[in-house]
C-alpha cells in the first residue's frame, strides 16, 4: 500500500527518539518470550496500523498515549512503516451519544484493513505498576503484542510476543517536565524490547521487485 496516509512521523519519531536520551536500563534478563512467528515471510508486511494500546483486565492506568508512539517509534527501527494514528483514530470515530441496544456507551474500536494495511499491531498492557517512579524510577511491566494480518483477522498471529519483567532507569532531576520526559524515554525502551522480536523486515524483495521493474 502506497497512500499519503502513511505517518510522516516515521521520519520524526525516530529523530526525537535519538536526541539525548538520558536513561540507562539496568536489564534483568531480556524478559520477552515470543509466542508465536506466523506467515509473516509470504505476508510481508510494509504498512502497520497502530491502534490504541488497551489495558487489560485489572489493570487501573497506564501511559497508553506514550505507549502506543513508542511502538510506532520501534515499528519503524524494525524497518516497518506505522500509518499516521490521525488517520486510524478517524476510521475509529464514534457519534457522540453513541448508544448500543443495551443503552451503554459504544467504545470505537478500529476496523481491520479500514485503510487498507498491511498489518494490525494490537498492545495489550497486562500489568503496570511504578511503585516509587519519582525515586527510584523504576516500572514493573507485562505487555503481550500481536501482529495481525487484517485479511485473515481470525488466523494465526503473524507474530505474538510476551514481555514481563522490571525495568529500573537511571534517576534525574526531580521536575515535572524531566519526569515527563524520562517516562516517554522509558516507554520508548518498553516497547522497543517487546517488539525486539519481531523479524525486521527484509528490503531486498523491494529492491529486486524495482530493479525487475526496471
Amino acid at each position: 500500500m502506497q497512500s499519503a496516509i502513511r505517518t510522516l512521523t516515521a521520519v520524526a519519531v525516530l529523530v526525537g527518539g535519538g536526541a539525548a536520551c538520558q536513561t540507562t536500563p539496568s536489564l534483568k534478563g531480556n524478559g520477552v518470550e515470543t509466542q508465536t512467528i506466523g506467515d509473516l515471510a509470504s505476508v510481508n508486511p510494509v504498512d502497520v496500523a497502530v491502534p490504541p494500546v488497551e489495558l487489560g483486565p485489572g489493570v487501573n492506568a497506564a501511559p497508553l498515549g506514550m505507549l502506543r508512539t513508542s511502538s510506532a517509534r520501534a515499528l519503524v527501527r524494525r524497518r516497518y512503516s506505522p500509518l499516521a494514528m490521525s488517520a486510524v483514530d478517524e476510521s475509529m470515530a464514534v457519534p457522540v451519544g453513541g448508544l448500543n441496544d443495551s443503552g451503554a456507551a459504544l467504545e470505537a474500536s478500529y476496523s481491520m484493513g479500514a485503510l487498507g494495511e498491511d498489518a494490525v499491531l494490537e498492545v495489550v498492557v497486562e500489568r503496570w505498576e511504578m511503585p516509587d517512579w519519582a525515586a527510584l524510577r523504576s516500572i514493573e511491566a507485562t505487555l503481550t503484542g500481536r501482529l495481525i494480518n487484517p485479511r485473515e483477522p481470525m488466523g494465526p498471529a503473524l507474530w505474538e510476543a510476551r514481555l514481563d519483567r522490571e525495568f529500573r532507569f537511571s534517576v534525574e532531576s526531580g521536575t515535572a517536565s524531566s519526569s515527563d520526559r524520562a517516562l516517554r524515554e522509558a516507554c520508548d525502551e518498553i516497547m522497543s524490547t517487546l517488539i525486539s522480536t519481531l523479524p525486521g523486515r527484509s528490503l531486498q524483495t523491494e529492491f529486486e521487485a524495482e530493479l525487475t521493474e526496471g
